[in-house]
C-alpha cells in the first residue's frame, strides 16, 4: 500500500507576498483607484493598509452600535471581518497600526481569505500555496489494479504524520489493512512505526530522519552504537565505562516528550576519550522517551541503508503517478469549492473517477477515455 499527498489551492487567487495579500484581502473596505490599489513604495503601501484598517474599524464599530441594523451582528461575514481585522491591526486611540510580520498569528490560525477561513498558507520546499492538502492511499499488489483505497483532506498546516492513526483506523474498519504501508518521510517517525506495528501489525516503510548529531559527522567519534543503555536501571554506560548521572524527561522544541541523559562533569573533564565522545564539557544525550521508540528509530535507520529496503521502497514511486494523474485529469490541485467538507467531496469523486479508469484498464487494457486530456508532442 502506497501513500502520498497533494496540495489543493483553496483560495480564489494565489497571493504573491504578504503585503499584497493583506491589501487584496481587505481592499473592498476602502474605495481606492486602480492605480493606487497596489502601490509599490513601502510608505505608500503602509499608508493604504492603515487607511483600510481604519475603514474596517469604523465599519465594525458602526455595526456593533447600530440599533436599526442589529441583524448585521449575527451574520458570519461580520465575525470573519472582525477576526481578520484583529489579526492584521492594532487597536489604539492614535489610529490603526498595521501589525509587523512577527506580530501575526501562526499560519494555522491566520485567515488568508475572507471567502474561505479554512484555507491556510503552507510552503513545502519550493512550493507555496494557500489552501488545504489531499492525501491518497492506494494498493500496490502486482496482480491487482492499483485502486485508491482512502482519500483524506486536511488543513494545509497539519503535519502529515498526524493523519496516520485515523487513516489506519479507517482502513481497519473497511478491512483493507496492509502488511506493508509505504510512505514518504513526512509520514514516518519512531512513534508511528511502533504504534502501527503494535496496534495493527503494519510495517510502516519510509525513510526516517538521519542521525545529524555531532558524533555522526566524522568517523572515529562515539555514536549511540558505542553506548550501553539499561532502560530498567535508567542509566547509560559510555565507552570509558562510566555511568550516567541524570535520567529525566523534557519536552523537545515541538513540545513532545524526549529523554535527557547527562554524565558527571568531573569524570568527563578528565576522561581520555573525551575528544571522541562530546564537544561539550560533559556528555548529554537526547533520546526517544521510551525503549520501544528508541530501538524502532535505530532499527529504521539501519534498515533504510540496506538493498532490501531500497527495493521495497521503490514500489512507492507509483503513488507519485497517482498524484500527477489526479492533477492532470481531474485538476485536484485547484479546489472547485470553498471549505474542507466540499473539498473532501471533490477528492472523493476524483478518487472514484481514477478507480473507474484503472478498473477498466485492468479488465480490458488501456483505452482512450474522455477523462484523459490529449497530450501534445513536439
Amino acid at each position: 500500500m502506497r501513500h502520498a499527498r497533494s496540495a489543493a489551492s483553496g483560495g480564489r487567487s494565489r497571493l504573491a507576498d504578504r503585503a499584497h495579500a493583506r491589501l487584496r484581502g481587505q481592499s473592498a473596505l476602502s474605495p481606492v483607484s486602480a492605480t493606487s490599489a497596489n502601490p509599490q513604495e513601502e510608505k505608500a503601501r503602509k499608508e493604504l493598509a492603515e487607511q483600510i484598517g481604519a475603514d474596517g474599524r469604523d465599519l465594525l464599530e458602526k455595526i456593533s452600535t447600530s440599533t436599526t441594523h442589529s441583524w448585521l451582528q449575527e451574520i458570519p461575514a461580520r465575525d470573519i471581518l472582525r477576526c481578520i481585522w484583529i489579526q492584521q491591526y492594532h487597536a489604539s486611540e492614535q489610529g490603526t497600526p498595521w501589525r509587523a510580520d512577527q506580530e501575526l498569528p501562526p499560519s494555522a490560525r491566520l485567515i488568508q481569505s475572507p471567502s474561505d477561513a479554512e484555507a491556510h498558507s503552507r510552503k513545502k520546499k519550493q512550493t507555496g500555496w494557500v489552501g488545504s492538502k489531499v492525501h491518497f492511499t492506494q494498493g500496490c499488489d502486482a496482480e491487482q489494479p492499483h485502486l485508491i483505497l482512502e482519500v483524506t483532506t486536511t488543513a494545509a498546516t497539519l503535519p502529515d504524520g498526524d493523519v496516520m492513526e485515523d487513516l489506519h483506523e479507517r482502513l481497519a474498519e473497511n478491512k483493507v489493512l496492509p502488511s506493508h504501508h509505504l510512505v514518504d518521510k513526512g509520514y514516518v517517525d519512531a512513534e508511528l512505526i511502533t504504534h502501527s506495528q503494535h496496534l495493527h501489525q503494519i510495517d510502516l516503510v519510509g525513510p526516517v530522519l538521519p542521525d545529524t548529531s555531532w558524533s555522526s559527522q566524522e568517523p572515529g567519534r562515539f555514536d549511540h552504537s558505542h553506548l550501553l543503555s539499561d532502560w530498567e536501571a535508567k542509566s547509560v554506560r559510555c565507552p570509558a565505562g562510566q555511568k550516567s548521572r541524570d535520567w529525566g524527561h523534557i519536552p523537545d522544541r515541538h513540545g513532545k516528550p524526549s529523554l535527557r541523559v547527562r554524565f558527571p562533569l568531573p569524570l568527563c573533564r578528565v576522561c581520555p576519550l573525551h575528544a571522541q565522545c562530546t564537544p561539550t564539557a560533559a556528555k548529554v544525550l537526547i533520546l526517544r522517551p521510551d525503549e520501544q521508540t528508541y530501538h524502532a528509530l535505530q532499527q529504521a535507520r539501519q534498515r533504510q541503508e540496506t538493498p532490501e529496503f531500497r527495493a521495497l521502497y521503490a514500489i512507492r514511486a507509483g503513488i507519485e503517478g497517482t498524484v500527477a494523474q489526479s492533477g492532470r485529469t481531474c485538476e485536484i490541485r485547484r479546489s472547485r469549492y470553498l471549505g474542507l467538507k466540499k473539498l473532501n467531496l471533490q477528492a472523493f469523486l476524483t478518487a472514484t473517477s481514477l478507480n473507474m479508469l484503472r478498473a477498466c484498464h485492468h479488465q480490458t487494457g488501456p483505452r482512450t477515455s474522455h477523462l484523459v486530456k490529449p497530450q501534445q508532442h513536439q
